[in-house]
């Protein structure tokens, strides 16, 4: 058959070789949508492995056909067989090919029964999301290393001296990618020690969100904001691991201040009466309220409770209901939740006049001319110079009254005593 149609298609022109070309380039592409269409036409009738399996097949074994022709068409034979001499094989070696493909086929079939296997068992609760990941990666381990080293042995190849050498090439590419390798080896590390599984409520690292895969070398959070976040393993390892989905229960804690005037006792009584009537909240153990601190405007009440299987979505809606309840009861009751406030007061409120302070030069203004101090001094005096004011200092009781009279056994200041005050300063200034 190829004889006679190799001639038909030798004795084509470029349009005709150009023409079949294109309806056989067509033809594929066409097959490729129908393996398309029926994929969904299998896979309601058989498993999604087998069903990618068999749209695989059909399209390789039309992609042959259609490489064929296309030989065939462009005369391209000599070019084919120069291009499989070079990879031709003898018998022996064609025997090796075919047992190595054998037995990585037979690795990667077990690994496969054995997924379906596992997966079976998950679905029967026997095994979780995260144990089912585990001995996956560790029957894939104990498959195909064996294969591996059974096919360099059957080539001649001796595994003793590949892992000398490769143990001294893993010393220098452990070197250059330490930090990959890390990761590795925490990513099997998480995969054993089991901190958090699939589907659970975790913060790692300023992260919070639902463990989403954990991979070898990742840990895939897909947070609360519906962002997926890839956390290196080496980092979980290395940093804080909350996880609020551990156990069945998770405690809750809100704020709530009440005003100074309300009766605490009163008001955390209310507030645990309203949070024991809202459905959302646990029962056992009873929600109850601590009165925790004295806050500016405030007595803070810490309100606790409990939910159960613990959730982002169930810890929202149970405390927007016990919020919602406590200040409908505060407000039935008549207990106030105060708002931070300020009072502002000026200095006189102190009880020491503005005259006074002005004079003894605590305000940055200058002082009035004609108000006296609270004991009486006079405008003047309190005009004086530093000198004149330390020198009364020392005289003790000399403190003048409104009309300039001294009270007490000091007297007033006349000008002498200015004149002995300077020069004691003076004095005092040159030694």
């Amino acid at each position: 058959m190829n004889a006679q149609l190799v001639p038909t298609f030798e004795g084509l022109s470029w349009i005709g070789q150009v023409f079949i070309s294109v309806t056989v380039a067509a033809l594929f592409l066409a097959s490729m949508g129908v393996a398309y269409l029926l994929g969904g036409w299998l896979r309601s009738r058989l498993d999604d492995d087998i069903a990618e399996a068999l749209q695989s097949l059909f399209v390789t074994a039309v992609g042959i056909v259609a490489a064929g022709v296309l030989v065939l068409v462009w005369g391209l034979q000599s070019d084919l067989r120069t291009a499989l001499a070079v990879v031709a094989v003898d018998g022996e070696d064609a025997a090796l090919v075919l047992v190595s493909f054998v037995v990585f086929g037979v690795a990667y079939t077990l690994t496969r029964i054995t997924k379906r296997f596992i997966q079976h068992r998950a679905q029967h609760d026997a095994i979780s999301a995260h144990q089912r990941q585990v001995a996956h990666h560790v029957v894939q381990i104990l498959v195909f290393v064996p294969a591996v080293l059974f096919v360099m042995a059957l080539w001649g190849a001796r595994p003793g001296s590949f892992l000398i050498g490769a143990g001294a090439i893993g010393v220098v590419v452990g070197l250059a990618a330490r930090q990959t390798l890390g990761a590795m080896l925490a990513g099997f590390v998480l995969l054993f020690a089991r901190p958090f599984e699939i589907g659970d409520w975790v913060v790692i690292d300023e992260e919070e969100g639902t463990v989403t895969d954990v991979s070898v070398f990742n840990t895939a959070i897909r947070t609360f904001d519906n962002e997926h976040v890839l956390v290196p393993n080496d980092q979980v390892t290395a940093t804080e691991i909350i996880n609020r989905s551990r156990n069945t229960r998770l405690r809750v804690q809100v704020d709530v201040g009440v005003d100074y005037d309300a009766d605490p006792g009163e008001a955390a009584e209310v507030a645990r009466e309203a949070m024991a009537d809202c459905e959302e909240l646990l029962d056992d153990p009873a929600p109850d309220v601590v009165i925790s601190e004295f806050a500016s405007s405030s007595v803070v009440l810490t309100c606790r409770f409990w939910i159960y299987e613990p959730s982002i979505s169930r810890k929202w809606e149970a405390q927007n209901a016990m919020v919602e309840a406590v200040k409908a009861a505060f407000e039935r009751e008549g207990i106030r939740i105060p708002f931070p406030q300020r009072t502002v007061s000026s200095r006189e409120d102190s009880g020491i006049p503005l005259a006074h302070r002005e004079a003894s030069g605590d305000s940055g203004t200058d002082p009035d001319p004609e108000a006296g101090d609270e004991e009486g001094q006079p405008a003047e005096d309190a005009e004086s110079s530093a000198d004149d004011r330390r020198g009364g200092e020392r005289d003790g009781d000399g403190q003048g009254n409104e009309d300039g009279q001294g009270d007490g056994d000091g007297g007033g200041w006349d000008d002498d005593d200015h004149e002995a005050a300077a020069e004691s300063d003076g004095n005092e200034g040159g030694t």
